[in-house]
């Protein structure tokens, strides 16, 4: 935010609490010249502000009955600021605080979550913090990566990568970059957690048209890219309730004459669906695809020679 608009911010809030507002007054406490002072009244008359010279008072003041109202919250709209600065609390410190300045400078009520909300106290780590402020800049200006990154797969094996970062992702409690890895010359999905000695570079790139958040639509979980795979699932009528939680782009839900539910959709997450579909587990039966269906037995069969 320019040091001008935050300027202008300050004396319309000074001359709304009645403080004594002079050309001179206002050179002072903005650290600038009267001239530059003259200018930001100017702007703001013109903006609209209904600002006057009251020469009995010797202060700028509002036109009689004009004045800086504050928005009148309704109990839902109070309430999704204070998950907002919750939310913003986990992304850590500097994200908190950006959303506290902005909370001062609306002059509104409290963005605090009332006491019977309760949000969970985990936060955004430090690193995780930084990685995202970092790889924000970067797809904003179409610049390339450095980083170390560490796989979650293969012992945690270290690779240096550049990338070329297109969109940030929240699913499931963890931030991913979606991004173009020249390592690997396709797309890739990276966890901000496992992300070391992240590095904007000195270099641009042009966006693959093919990496776009619009991708996700038809993924399921982090698992984006790929074609889209069809899968249909029969569910026990137990799984009712918690499929309600649950939407897939393409779905199609139909109750079977034996009270089970059929479930179909396309998505390209066919290993996210697997861990999924292992909630369900002995209440559901695979139909397809079938190399799910094979997987997902042999799987169970080693699984029960473990116990």
């Amino acid at each position: 935010m320019s040091y001008k608009f935050e300027s202008m911010m300050r004396i319309l809030n000074m001359i709304n609490v009645g403080n004594t507002v002079t050309r001179e007054a206002l050179a002072k406490k903005l650290a600038v010249t009267i001239r530059t002072a003259d200018r930001y009244i100017s702007t703001l008359r013109t903006a609209g502000f209904p600002i006057i010279f009251n020469i009995d008072r010797e202060s700028y003041m509002f036109a009689e009955g004009y004045a800086l109202s504050k928005a009148a919250f309704s109990a839902e709209e109070s309430l999704a600021l204070g998950l907002a600065r919750s939310m913003a609390a986990k992304f850590g410190p500097r994200t908190g605080k950006v959303l506290e300045s902005i909370e001062r400078k609306m002059s509104v009520c409290s963005m605090s979550l009332p006491k019977h909300v309760i949000f969970s106290d985990d936060s955004m780590p430090l690193l995780v913090e930084e990685n995202f402020q970092k790889l924000n800049l970067a797809i904003l200006d179409y610049q390339q990566v450095e980083m170390t990154y560490a796989s979650a797969y293969r012992d945690g094996e270290r690779a240096l990568r550049t990338i070329d970062p297109h969109y940030l992702l929240f699913k499931e409690g963890l931030w991913y970059c979606r991004a173009f890895c020249r390592l690997q010359k396709k797309p890739r999905t990276f966890a901000l957690d496992r992300m070391e000695e992240v590095k904007l570079l000195d270099k641009h790139f042009l966006p693959k048209i093919e990496i776009t958040p619009d991708e996700v639509k038809e993924a399921f979980g982090v698992m984006v890219g790929g074609d889209p795979v069809k899968f249909v699932f029969r569910f026990d009528k137990c799984c009712k309730p918690y499929l309600k939680r649950y939407h897939f782009t393409n779905q199609k839900e139909t109750e079977l004459p034996d009270g089970r539910i059929e479930l179909s959709f396309k998505n390209t997450g066919i290993v996210a669906v697997k861990l999924w579909l292992y909630r369900f587990i002995p209440n559901v039966e695979v139909v397809a695809p079938k190399e799910l269906k094979e997987e997902m037995k042999r799987e169970l069969a080693e699984a029960m020679g473990r116990i």
